[in-house]
């Protein structure tokens, strides 16, 4: 009799191979997982630039700057700019870990794509060119915020401890290589399959501002044009959508539920991000209304008694009132406004109807009768105003109605229940008049600027008023609440600035809070730095 003795690879037997969950190895191994991967880089921004408090720290990307505060606190989250950005506080890491996962994801598709079978060359380099925009899209946002950064651009697979920060100009140097390669293979506007992909429009766009960042004028206003000319686009000027037979104008309508996107006949949009409330795997998130609209079913009148009777189906819903427009957003630039529809009673809710029969002012204007003539603290949390692009005004879904009648809304009604810009061409225009101005142009920069001031019934600026701060305050009038201010701050390299000037907790009322010179830029977070032992990830300026 004959023995067979068998041996065996003792790490080949020990090694884990799964069969009933993804991992990296199971994950990429087709081109319909590879789509679903770049369908998580949607998600990946979507959740950080619309999360609360709970879910991240999407909110911090749109207020305590110039033009919105905290209205809890003096202290409360990023009022405080001197405690709250340090390399040990939450939010700091929270940004940087967050674009590192969207650039992880990205590599890891970009590394493992080249092996798939594709039905054609085309098909695969356009999931190419997704995911290196979405790679751009996130070192565009680690530069402008952190400056130099490690720049990763294969996938990782083991743990690495020894990270070195590129210069910042080589972070702009790699993202206008990604966003260069994405527009040769993205689809034009009218080709894409899905609302809420991106196009060439979008990587035109957004290099368009990476060439504002890196001083190459010309080549901004070409990007810009890209985008301008092609006819696939252009401002919306004339009513439309689902709520266009109502009482509005053609700036409220880009706003309403339903009609973001080029599907509803939107020539505006570039990217707009999806929120489909109510469906399986959608509806993340989005808390702009809970946070913009103010605690207005709490207020009380002079006399103690409730203003309104709970949260209003016309007010916004359930606000929780964290975020205060300032002064700055609310009035200046707002002066010698005229007939802009920006600042319409629709657009911006200075004032409301008091609907608590209770109260003595009932059914009077609650700020123009006088009933909260004691509120002057600029803690505005009860009432600063509502601004009608944050929140569904009169058009929440119908199950979120308590009563018809009254306007009532359930306790659940504090989202915006709407998909978000992320892109929109007005912007654009403001981005090449920023490159014009740059460039010494102010003639060309107050052309494209009144194209978005024509629309909105507003009287044309004159090329000799045209300088940067303009620029700034028609950046506020068309995109508050949409524009992430603390990124175009911060690219422009003035929110130290411009935060003193503007913001009520740093204005010198609460000199406790001032804004650090050197936090133009964020700190490199400790517990990156402390992980990091093979090599030095050095600190920036200012932070310790």
């Amino acid at each position: 009799m004959t023995i067979t003795l068998l041996s065996c690879n003792e790490e080949k037997w020990l090694e884990e191979v799964p069969y009933d969950f993804y991992s990296p190895e199971n994950s990429y191994s087709s081109p319909e997982q590879i789509d679903i991967a770049v369908v998580k880089l949607y998600q990946d921004v979507h959740s950080m630039l619309f999360g609360n408090g709970g879910n991240g720290y999407g909110w911090l990307f749109q207020y305590t700057t110039d033009v919105a505060y905290d209205a809890i606190a003096p202290t409360h989250q990023l009022n405080s700019w001197a405690d709250k950005i340090t390399p040990e506080t939450g939010e700091v890491a929270w940004v940087w870990s967050s674009f590192y996962k969207i650039i992880f994801n990205a590599n890891a598709i970009l590394s493992r794509i080249g092996s798939l079978e594709y039905a054609s060359e085309d098909d695969r380099n356009a999931k190419i060119a997704e995911a290196k925009f979405f790679r751009a899209f996130a070192y565009r946002g680690l530069g402008i915020m952190y400056g130099g950064v490690p720049l990763v651009l294969e996938e990782i697979t083991s743990p690495k401890r020894d990270f070195v920060r590129a210069t910042q100009s080589k972070v702009w140097e790699q993202v206008i290589i990604d966003l260069t390669d994405a527009v040769q293979d993205l689809p034009d506007a009218d080709e894409v399959e899905q609302d809420g992909r991106i196009s060439k429009g979008a990587a035109y766009h957004l290099l368009a501002e990476l060439y504002i960042i890196t001083q190459e004028y010309d080549k901004a206003i070409a990007a810009a044009t890209a985008v301008i000319d092609n006819s696939n686009y252009g401002l919306m000027e004339n009513r439309f959508g689902s709520r266009s037979s109502e009482t509005g104008d053609v700036y409220w309508d880009l706003f309403r539920r339903g009609n973001q996107n080029r599907g509803s006949g939107n020539t505006e949009a570039i990217w707009v991000s999806q929120y489909e409330y109510n469906t399986p795997g959608g509806g993340a998130d989005d808390n702009l209304a809970r946070f913009l609209v103010p605690l207005y079913w709490q207020l009380k009148d002079n006399n103690g008694e409730n203003v309104f009777i709970g949260p209003m189906n016309q007010l916004g819903g359930r606000g929780i009132g964290w975020w205060s427009a300032s002064d700055y957003m609310l009035n200046d630039v707002w002066q010698n406004s005229n007939n802009d529809i920006r600042n319409s009673e629709q657009n911006i809710m200075r004032d409301a109807i008091v609907n608590n029969p209770a109260s003595d002012f009932y059914g009077q204007k609650m700020v123009e009768s006088g009933a909260i003539s004691n509120f002057s603290d600029p803690n505005k949390r009860w009432w600063s105003a509502i601004f009608a692009k944050s929140a569904p005004i009169g058009n929440f879904p119908d199950e979120l109605i308590a009563d018809p009648v009254t306007g009532l809304t359930t306790s659940s009604a504090n989202h915006s229940y709407r998909d978000r810009y992320l892109m929109r061409l007005a912007e654009t225009y403001l981005l090449r008049a920023e490159a014009y101005l740059l460039k010494g142009d102010q003639g060309n920069a107050a052309i494209d600027i009144n194209e978005v001031r024509s629309r909105s019934n507003a009287d044309p600026v004159l090329a000799a008023d045209v300088d940067m701060d303009y620029l700034l305050d028609e950046r506020a009038r068309e995109l508050f609440v949409e524009e992430f201010r603390l990124l175009t701050l911060m690219r422009m390299g003035n929110i130290v600035e411009r935060v003193r000037k503007y913001n009520p907790m740093h204005n010198g009322q609460y000199a406790s809070n001032q804004i650090n010179d050197t936090q133009n830029l964020w700190p490199i977070p400790n517990n990156e730095r402390e992980r990091n032992t093979e090599a030095d990830l050095s600190q920036n300026l200012g932070y310790f």
